[in-house]
Order: structure tokens, then sequence, then C-alpha cells
């Protein structure tokens, strides 16, 4: 069980790493297609590449895993909700507000999540999990920095709609994923939000002509990578570690960007950067380690 728990805090840590270079990679595409074609692409890859490993796992065991009757209803309502719905809406929600004001409203996902966490869940919220949630998030505003003025009241309102949607289907998939495979379920997760989103390849002013290879390697990027593999990742994380403790490294995303902002930029950060990156690792350091045997 131990080990178990260990895999899952790695599985989290990778998931925060690729999502946190995902920015990049977002902003290198999103030039040249829209952001509604861009979460359709990455997902349509993604869909893919778990059909041909679903094929292979299939055909290796001698059965296809299939989706019972009575779970199908919620396996749509998930996909609508964390691909077709969540992904488009959030990446439009950024470009109509500062991008350290998207990053302040996705630091609350931990507050959120231990709320819906209570209410459908009936998970009970420990003194120690509410320490680590306050600690992370402020870590997480302190990285951030100074929201910049401006923005669009509805990219405030989308943005912070987009966060409870992601608690929304971090919660709902807990019970999905403790009954099926991974694979399985994004297989018909991703079928599903790819040919829901599928419109906009034809009501965006797409320039598919004028993709670099850069621009290629990061979509691909994207779609195998941030899509695939990190849902994975984070559907197997779930169950170990519990959806408030995975949201909680879901905040190294603003650090990692720091880090790279570092590397690729040479812009270092303020010491209110380097404060809040110590309290976001304290956080999840609290969230994630026992300390005295026993939770409080």
């Amino acid at each position: 069980m131990k080990n178990q728990k260990v895999f899952g805090v790695i599985a989290m840590a990778l998931v925060a790493l690729f999502w946190g270079l995902s920015f990049f990679s977002i902003q290198a595409v999103g030039t040249t297609i829209g952001p509604f074609t861009l979460a359709t692409a990455r997902f349509g890859i993604a869909a893919i590449a778990f059909v041909l490993v679903y094929i292979i796992i299939s055909k290796k065991s001698g059965s296809f895993e299939k989706i019972e009757k009575q779970d199908m209803k919620k396996v749509v309502i998930n996909a609508l909700i964390g691909i077709a719905i969540y992904f488009p809406l959030s990446m439009y929600a950024i470009n109509l507000i500062p991008a350290a004001a998207g990053s302040v409203l996705s630091a609350i996902q931990p507050i959120i999540m231990i709320i819906f966490e209570a209410v459908f869940l009936h998970i009970a919220i420990t003194k120690k999990n509410l320490l680590a949630v306050i600690i992370s998030v402020l870590g997480a505003l302190l990285v951030v920095g100074k929201i910049e003025a401006g923005g669009s009241i509805m990219g405030y309102v989308l943005m912070f709609a987009c966060t409870c949607m992601w608690c929304g289907y971090t919660v709902l998939q807990k019970p999905l994923i403790e009954k099926y495979s991974s694979v399985t379920i994004n297989v018909y997760q991703f079928a599903i939000g790819t040919i829901v989103m599928s419109p906009s390849f034809f009501l965006e002013n797409n320039q598919w002509a004028a993709m670099t290879g850069i621009q290629w390697f990061n979509l691909i990027y994207l779609g195998s990578i941030c899509s695939g593999l990190c849902f994975v990742l984070y559907n197997y994380a779930i169950p170990r570690i519990g959806a408030t403790t995975s949201s909680l490294f879901l905040n190294a995303g603003p650090i990692i960007t720091t880090v790279l902002g570092i590397v690729l930029y040479g812009t270092f950060p303020t010491v209110l950067n380097a404060v809040g990156v110590v309290l976001t690792v304290v956080g999840v350091t609290i969230a994630t380690v026992k300390f005295g045997g026993k939770d409080a």
C-alpha cells in the first residue's frame, strides 16, 4: 500500500511537469490554429494512440474490456465535462484574461476539490489536508505574483467555471477508474470528446498549411504526452493519493513555468516568488507524508 502511494506521488509529479511544459507548446501552436481546433487535434491524436494500446492489451489478455451499460452515462458526462467542454473553454478563457490571473484561478482548485470530495464522496476534511491546501494555494499565488490589470469579466467567469469543471471531473472519475482500466476509460472518453469538438475544424480560421515542423512537434507532444500519457498517470494517481492531494500537485505548474522562464528567457523570480515555491512544496509534502503514523 505504501509503495502504491509512492507510485501515485511520482505519477502526479510527472503530470505536473508535463502540464507545466504544455503552456509553451500551446503558445507555439496557438498562433496558427484556433483554441477549439487545438483541443480537438490534441485529443484526436491521443484517442488514436489509446485505441492502438487498447487493441494490443486486449489481444494479449484475450478479451476486450467494455464499459457496462449502467456506467456509460457517467463516462459520457465526464467526457463532456473534462474534455469536450473544459479544454476548449479554458483555452478560450486564457485568451480573454492575463495569464497570471488564469493561474490564480487555477490555484484555488484544491479548495474546491476538498468541498467536492466532502459533498459527493463523503470524505471528511482533515486538519492536515486543510492546512496543506491553505499553504499550497498561498504558495501558488506568490509564485504567480501580482495579478495584471485588465481582462474580460467573461474570461474570469469562464476560467472559474473551468476550474470547477475540472474538480467535478476528477471527483466523478474516481469510481470509474477504480472499476475499469485507465486505458479503457480514456478510449471511450477521448473518442467521445473528440467527436463532440470536431466541428471546430470547420468553424475556426485555421492555417494548417503554415504549420512549421516545430509546431507539429509541439502538437504531437500535446496530444501524445499531455493528453495521452498524463491522463493515464492522473487516473492512476487519483485512487492512490486522493483527488485533493492530486490537485495540490497541479499547483507546481507555476513553479515549472518560473524555472523554464529562467532557463529560456533569463527571467529570475522575486523573493516572494521564491517563498511561494517553498510553500507549495511544503503544502504538497504535508498532504502526502504521514506524520506520527496517522493523519489528523
